[in-house]
This record gives structure tokens, sequence and C-alpha cells, in this order.
């Protein structure tokens, strides 16, 4: 995927692509009536809503009022989706978010009332429900692949305008590797930012103890999916600037040389970008992979726009970005 064009840009095409993860969300509120109409003569009068420390049901809802909640939660995140389909005038990439978002909260509740259904079939005293177990992180793992197929769905961002012009001639170069394989450097963030996982562990390890580890489970999963998004991968190479984020280097973010305006190095600061990660700035036009604060470079993009990395090598990142402008085709 491209980093997004400009304003203008983003408010066009893509619309069936955007559709479809539209469609998704909607899916996930069908799921709640269709299996309660296909259940129902095996399900109670009431479902389950609550297990206590002790594993014992000590509250229930009527059917009814189970299908109606549940439909009622999902259907909230459909209706995120769809701001992110109607032609408001948004950013591509806040539709996408909108509509990432959208899905998984529809995918999440729709998770909810499948176990639910899930523990209550052919049970005849609701208050008798077996606790979920395994279906908590079984609950987590689909959600996170509902929300990347969501994500997914919305397909490439429009590209941005070509920058006109090359790099100023002050500006630093430096040739690219002569394998034609790119320069690539691995970042991860600092150990600051690792210490706010901290306070997830420690909860993941109360619910253990209290409660149960499957109760747990969700805030693991959670921790290592966010540690392995902390591993960053930034190439340089002939075709453009690509961020890839995770062991697999996916999901990948990517700005094609011909955008590039001109690269310097500067100074990050992770006070200025609200946090570590990919960033948004607060002026809207810059995006930034904020691992630390500390050196970095400044890539100048068309349209007005901007994209801050921290690099360990910034005189290096910056001649290199120089370089490949240099030999975009505009």
């Amino acid at each position: 995927m491209s980093d997004g064009g400009t304003a203008g840009q983003d408010r066009a095409g893509g619309g069936g692509r955007r559709l479809l993860g539209f469609l998704l969300a909607v899916l996930a509120v069908a799921v709640v009536p269709l299996t309660a109409e296909v259940l129902r003569h095996r399900l109670p009068d009431r479902l389950p809503m609550h297990w206590n420390t002790a594993d014992v049901v000590d509250a229930t809802s009527s059917l009814t009022n189970s299908v109606t909640g549940y439909t009622i939660g999902a259907a909230a995140g459909a209706v995120l989706a769809a701001v992110g389909v109607l032609p408001l005038g948004l950013r591509w990439q806040l539709r996408r978010w909108l509509i990432t978002i959208g899905a998984a909260v529809a995918g999440f509740v729709a998770g909810i009332w499948l176990t639910t259904v899930a523990l209550s079939v052919d049970v005849l005293d609701p208050t008798r429900a077996p606790a979920p177990s395994w279906h908590i992180p079984a609950l987590m793992v689909g959600v996170t692949g509902w929300t990347v197929l969501a994500y997914a769905a919305c397909g490439q961002p429009p590209a941005g305008p070509a920058a006109d012009g090359r790099p100023a001639a002050e500006l630093p170069r430096v040739p690219l590797p002569a394998d034609g394989a790119g320069w690539t450097e691995q970042t991860s963030v600092s150990r600051t930012g690792l210490w706010i996982l901290a306070p997830l562990l420690l909860l993941a390890g109360v619910l253990a103890v209290w409660i149960n580890v499957w109760v747990a489970s969700p805030v693991l999963l959670t921790v290592a999916l966010v540690m392995l998004l902390l591993v960053n991968r930034l190439t340089i190479d002939r075709q453009g600037i690509h961020i890839g984020f995770g062991p697999f280097g996916w999901p990948r973010i990517s700005v094609p040389a011909r955008e590039v305006v001109g690269a310097v190095q500067t100074t990050v600061r992770v006070s200025e970008w609200g946090g570590w990660g990919y960033r948004y700035h607060p002026d809207t036009r810059g995006r930034g992979l904020i691992t630390r604060s500390g050196p970095g470079i400044r890539v100048q993009l068309s349209g007005g726009r901007y994209l801050v990395l921290t690099t360990r090598e910034p005189q290096t990142a910056a001649g290199l970005v120089n370089t490949i402008a240099d030999l975009a085709d505009r």
C-alpha cells in the first residue's frame, strides 16, 4: 500500500473496495439474528450473560433481549463503517480506519454472541452453562483476523501527485547499494516505550491468578501483538521508501520515489507525535515512523505532505532518499 495522496485524491476512487470492507461489518451484524433463528429450538429461553470468578453464571437475559442487544451492538460498528463509505469528503486513510474499526467492533460483538450461543446450545438451565475457556483466545484470534480482512478489503490508497523537479543540489546524496537490493534498517521502540506494556502484563498476571488463564489470554495476546508490531523494517530502494511492520513485514506502507521532493536530517521528538509507532501528526500533513526521540530524517513529499522517520543513520538515509528522488520517473 502507498502512503496515500492529497486530500482531493483521498476523497476519490476506491469506492468499490471500501464497500467490500463495509459489507464485512454488515455480515457480522447479520450473523446474530441468523444464528438465533437457525438454533432457536436448541437454545434455552434465557441465555447466560455473565460468569463470576467461580465460573458460575450470575446473570441471564431473555433470548429476545439478547438477540436485540447483540444486534444493536454489532450494528453500531456497521454504522461507523458506513461513515467511511459515504461521500462525506473524508481523507482516504480516515475512511479506511473508520471501516476497519467499524468491522472490528461488529465482529467482536458477533464473536461474543457466537461464544454465548456455543456455550448455551442444548443447555436446559442457563445458570448451568459452562464458563468460556479456550473460547476467549479463539474469539480474540478470530476478531484479529476479521479486522485484518476488513483493512485489506479497502484496497490500495490513491497515489499521490508526482513531485515537481528534483531535490535541491545542496541536499546530501548517497549511492544506492550495487546489488540493487536497497538499504534496510530494522528498528524497534525504545525501552521507555516498552515499559508501557508493563501494566498490561501485570493485569494479565492478576487475571490469571484470581480468575483463570483463559480470562487473562486476551491481554497476553494483545501484548504479543503489540510487541510484534513494535518491530519495524525501514527499506529504501529505487522504487521508494518502504515501512514493514512485524516479523513478516506486513502490513507494509510505501512511498513511491516519484512523490519525494527531498530529505534532510532532523531531530525526532516523541512528544510532538503523541507516542511511538506509525503516527499521524496533528497538522494532518505529516506521518512518521517514531521509535524513539533522537536522530531521524524528514522527507518532504508532493502536495505539502511530509514523512518523518527515526533512524540510526540519518545522513545515509537522507542521502539515499535524495538519490532515489533524482532517479525517479516523473
